[in-house]
């Protein structure tokens, strides 16, 4: 690994920044959780051994750090409230697929991977991200609707998602009884 700490870090701060700020409830939450994820980095950033992750590497350490931050704020259960119940909570698979979509987001044509980017990524809204591109609302949502019914699409060709009833991501499987296509992004065999 060739990237120093600073490197990573100029590079991705204002984007990591705005990712938390989108989960967070505070611009001071967000300022804690961007502190953390620097710590966090910085020790680790010997354990990424390929560079063509870094980007997911960095988003996964940064959602991480959000729920982390958040479930330490959350109170104890409660005698109604198992412990169970405190941690089905978590989207453990939801964490398990962000990386994939990352990388379907990464593959898609321009004009919709920078749509998705903006807005899913980098947190703007649709209506700021069609100003930066010069488009009108309806252009900007639409262009990000299209985005995300194409990544849709590309996971649901491969893959059976169960959701939640808050639509996070509780279970996937293959579509199908076969095996998992190997070049498919959520097979869990395939190299990351």
């Amino acid at each position: 690994m060739t990237a120093t700490t600073e490197d990573v870090w100029g590079a991705f701060r204002q984007r990591l920044y705005a990712y938390i700020r989108a989960r967070s409830r505070s611009s001071d939450d967000a300022d804690d959780i961007l502190q953390d994820v620097f710590v966090k980095v910085h020790e680790r950033i010997g354990t990424l051994e390929d560079e063509a992750h870094l980007t997911s590497w960095l988003y996964r350490v940064t959602h991480n750090t959000v729920v982390d931050h958040y479930r330490k704020k959350r109170p104890p259960p409660t005698m109604q409230e198992t412990p169970a119940a405190v941690e089905a909570d978590v989207p453990i698979a939801d964490e398990r697929l962000a990386p994939f979509l990352h990388e379907l987001i990464d593959a898609l044509p321009d004009k919709y991977r920078e749509a998705l980017t903006l807005t899913e990524l980098d947190g703007l809204t649709q209506q700021e991200m069609g100003r930066r591109l010069g488009l009108t609302t309806s252009g900007a949502k639409s262009r990000t609707q299209r985005g995300r019914a194409i990544v849709r699409d590309q996971l649901l060709d491969c893959c059976h998602i169960e959701l939640d009833v808050r639509r996070h991501v509780i279970d996937f499987q293959p579509a199908n009884s076969e095996p998992w296509p190997e070049d498919c992004v959520c097979n869990p065999q395939a190299d990351c």
